[in-house]
């Protein structure tokens, strides 16, 4: 799960210096999978369809994984849960965004989740030298910059446990936040399919247990899990 994850936020958005005020809750379609983010300030969680027992949790400047083992919540934080991982699944995939060419308007507008926005060119090279182009559609939107700005400081987080460079992602967001616009749509891996500015519910932002000191030999034992 993260390495799609780690990607899709990594290709689009960005981290900033301050977080601003708005709170939501966002159903996201990323690729296959469908994102439900909860976020209020400094703090938010995602959700991932499918996978009922765990999220991932951000507080502040730490970010976590939350899965439930006997019915108790498992808390780690994201150094630890790529320490335990041995990186592979966070590894970064060959297309991540390594420099932004461009991001410039083509003059048509699109509406994405009923909110109203502008369609951009964009051109990115990967991490392997290969160069991309699609069209995305951006908003002004309070809401949709805050999405965004969440999403991206997610991303950076999860680029920094996995020992990866955050320099692609850092382009994307000041190239983002110099126009003021946060992201609705990009080609068929991203896409808002609700988005609605209310807060998220009682508690669900809150650490629900401390982080664990995770005995030795249990990275062995979930990397075994996670191979095919």
């Amino acid at each position: 799960m993260m390495r799609w994850f780690g990607w899709l936020l990594a290709a689009w958005c960005g981290v900033v210096p301050a977080w601003g005020m708005a709170a939501g809750v966002a159903t996201v379609q990323a690729g296959e999978r469908t994102l439900t983010v909860s976020f209020d300030g400094p703090d938010a969680r995602v959700d991932v369809d499918g996978i009922g027992q765990g999220y991932l949790l951000m507080r502040g400047d730490k970010l976590y994984s939350v899965m439930r083992v006997g019915g108790q919540p498992l808390v780690m934080d994201g150094s630890a849960m790529a320490r335990l991982l041995g990186g592979g699944a966070l590894r970064a995939a060959p297309d991540m965004i390594r420099s932004l060419n461009r991001i410039e308007p083509t003059g048509a507008r699109a509406t994405v989740a009923g909110l109203s926005g502008a369609v951009y060119a964009v051109s990115y090279r990967d991490e392997q030298g290969s160069d991309h182009a699609g069209q995305g559609v951006l908003g002004k939107q309070l809401e949709v910059r805050e999405l965004t700005r969440t999403l991206g400081r997610m991303a950076v987080l999860l680029q920094t446990a996995a020992g990866q460079p955050a320099s692609g992602t850092h382009q994307v967001l000041d190239a983002l936040e110099a126009q003021g616009l946060g992201l609705l749509a990009y080609e068929k891996k991203f896409r808002v399919q609700r988005l609605a500015s209310t807060p998220p519910a009682p508690g669900s932002l809150d650490l629900p247990a401390q982080p664990a000191q995770l005995p030795a030999g249990l990275g062995l034992l979930l990397q075994g899990a996670h191979r095919p």
